[in-house]
C-alpha cells in the first residue's frame, strides 16, 4: 500500500448542490484534449481484489461501479465559477459524491466516508472496512480511491442518510457527515522502466512451517496504490502480522521508524506509517540502492546498524494506510524523501525474479499452487 514521500495538500471540500447537469449514461465521456499527456492507467490483473477490503477503486478503465465519468471544459465556466467548484462535492439533495476536475491534468482523490453507506451504480452498498487511529478508536469506513483524467467530473456513488427515509423526501444531513479525503495532481513516475541490474535481492520474509510461501497481493503498477512514482515498482506480500523481516542484503540501517499504531483504510492513514530503510552496501558508486520495509509492526535494529543478508531486522505488521496485515517493499536509487521506485529482482532457484500478484513465493522464488496450499 502506499507510503507517500511527503504529506501532499488536502482537498479543497465543500458540501452544495453541484453545478453542473448530470448526463445520460450513453453520454458519459471522458475529458481532456488534444494537448493533454498520454494516460498509462494501472493494471488491474497485479492487484489481489480481496487485499483491499473496504477499497473501492475507480479508474476509467476499470470502475463498473461509479454513477458515471462527465466530461467537462473549463472554458465553459467563468473565473468566479472555477473558484466555488471544489475537488468533492456532494449534492445534499441526492447524496451524489462527485470528484470535479478542471485541470489539463489528472488528479488522486483518496475519499474516506465514516460509518455511512454508500450505494453504487448498481443499487448495491459498497463493502465497508474498518479503520483505527494512534489513540485505538475503531470505525466502520469505505474509502474510494479516484484516478480522474484532465477535465472530468467523476460522479462516483450515492451517500445514504444514517436513518432509513422515503426516496421522495431523501436529503443528506450534511452535519452527520464526517469525510476524509486528500486530493493531488496525479504524480507519474519519470522512467517507468528504470531497472536495478547490478544484483539479485535475497527474500525479505522469513518462511516456516506455518507459513511456507506468501502470497503477492499487488505487484508493479498495481491497480490499488501502486502507480505513483514514489510506489510504481513496489511489491506488496500478504503476511500475519509478526512475521520476522530478512535483510535482502548486506547493508546499513539509514531509517527506522516504528511508534505509530494507526491501522486501516483512513485517508489520515497515508500520512501515518512505519517503516525501515536500508542503503545496500558494495554497490558501484555512482549506483546506489536503498530498500524499504513499510507498515512493519517493530524494528530490531537501529540507525547505523550494519546487517547481513538473511538476518532479522523487525517484524511485519499493518500500520498505516494498511487494509490488511501485509509488507510492502520497495527499492530507491536515492534516500531522498520524493525518490521514485526502481525495478529490482529476487534472487532465486530458477533465476532471479519479479513477483506478481495472484502468485505465492519464498526464498527458492515461485512457489507452484501445490506447495503454497
Amino acid at each position: 500500500m502506499p507510503r507517500p514521500k511527503s504529506k501532499s495538500k488536502k482537498s479543497n471540500q465543500k458540501k452544495f448542490k453541484a453545478p453542473y447537469v448530470f448526463r445520460e449514461e450513453s453520454q458519459l465521456v471522458l475529458g481532456g484534449n488534444e494537448e493533454s499527456p498520454r494516460l498509462h492507467f494501472p493494471s488491474s490483473d497485479n492487484f489481489v481484489a480481496d487485499a483491499g477490503p473496504g477499497c473501492h477503486i475507480a479508474h476509467p478503465e476499470s470502475s463498473d461501479w461509479i454513477l458515471g465519468w462527465e466530461a467537462v471544459h473549463a472554458d465553459d465556466f467563468d473565473a468566479d465559477e472555477v473558484s466555488n467548484i471544489p475537488d468533492i462535492a456532494i449534492d445534499p439533495e441526492s447524496g451524489t459524491l462527485t470528484v470535479c476536475n478542471l485541470h489539463h491534468y489528472s488528479l488522486v482523490a483518496y475519499i474516506t466516508v465514516y460509518e455511512m453507506r454508500l450505494r453504487d451504480v448498481h443499487g448495491l452498498i459498497l463493502k465497508q472496512g474498518s479503520t483505527t487511529n494512534d489513540k485505538g478508536e475503531t470505525n466502520q469506513v469505505t474509502t474510494l480511491i479516484v484516478l480522474c483524467p484532465p477535465e472530468t467530473f467523476a460522479h462516483l456513488c450515492v451517500i445514504l442518510p444514517l436513518e432509513e427515509t422515503e426516496i421522495s423526501s431523501y436529503q443528506i444531513d450534511l452535519e452527520q457527515l464526517r469525510l476524509e479525503s486528500d486530493v493531488q495532481p496525479w504524480n507519474q513516475h519519470p522512467d517507468p522502466s528504470d531497472v536495478y541490474h547490478d544484483l539479485f535481492l535475497a527474500f525479505p520474509l522469513r518462511t516456516d512451517s506455518t507459513n511456507p510461501s506468501f502470497l503477492c497481493t499487488q505487484g508493479i503498477h498495481g491497480h490499488l496504490t501502486h502507480f505513483f512514482s514514489g510506489n510504481l515498482h513496489a511489491i506488496d506480500f500478504r503476511c500475519p502480522a509478526g512475521t520476522p523481516l530478512l535483510a535482502v542484503a548486506d547493508a546499513v540501517v539509514v531509517q527506522v521508524q516504528d511508534h505509530h499504531n494507526c491501522t486501516g483504510i483512513a485517508v489520515t492513514n497515508l500520512f501515518h506509517w512505519n517503516s525501515i530503510l536500508l542503503q545496500v552496501k558494495n554497490t558501484a558508486p555512482d549506483k546506489p540502492l536503498f530498500v524499504e520495509y513499510v507498515h512493519i509492526q517493530s524494528a530490531l535494529v537501529s540507525v547505523g546498524d550494519q546487517v547481513q543478508t538473511g538476518q532479522v531486522i523487525g517484524t511485519s505488521g499493518s500500520v498505516g494506510f494498511s487494509p490488511e496485515p501485509h509488507l510492502h517493499f520497495a527499492a530507491y536509487r536515492s534516500d531522498h524523501p520524493t525518490a521514485p521506485t526502481v525495478q529490482v529482482s529476487f534472487a532465486g532457484k530458477q533465476g532471479p525474479y519479479i513477483p506478481r500478484a495472484h502468485a505465492w513465493y519464498n526464498d527458492d522464488g515461485l512457489v507452484v499452487p501445490e506447495a503454497a496450499s
